[in-house]
């Protein structure tokens, strides 16, 4: 089934699987460095695989922010021209992101080896 043939269960329990990896994709991408909002969408998107509305990724930040795993600040962009707001993991955040990390291993390999038990897949 393509996206364009997808019916709105479908749609809803992709939003709700996206919901969830979000977040831990958006930590391991501000790992690297910081980041501004589109730059983050753009990378998920691309790179990540995510199909994530831009509307829903201003609200994970802010969430993320809150909670003391990302901070932000701004800054010009390379040409000087216009402020961004780039967000950056914080030591907490760090934390929080290997334990995640490890969890989605261990779920992961569980997971992958009951779906293809018995070599049926």
């Amino acid at each position: 089934m393509t996206d364009k043939t997808r019916k709105p269960a479908d749609e809803s329990r992709q939003a709700q699987l996206l919901k969830g990896l979000a977040e831990l994709a958006l930590l391991s991408l501000l790992e690297e460095r910081a980041h501004y909002g589109l730059e983050i969408l753009e990378r998920l998107r691309g790179e990540a695989g995510l199909g994530l509305a831009e509307g829903t990724i201003y609200p994970l930040l802010h969430r993320l922010e809150r909670s003391g795993l990302t901070q932000a600040e701004w800054r010009l962009d390379d040409g000087g021209n216009r402020p961004r707001k780039y967000y950056a993991l914080t030591d907490v955040g760090r934390r929080d992101l290997a334990l995640q990390l490890a969890d989605w291993q261990r779920i992961a390999t569980a997971l992958g080896a009951f779906l293809n038990r018995g070599g049926k897949r």
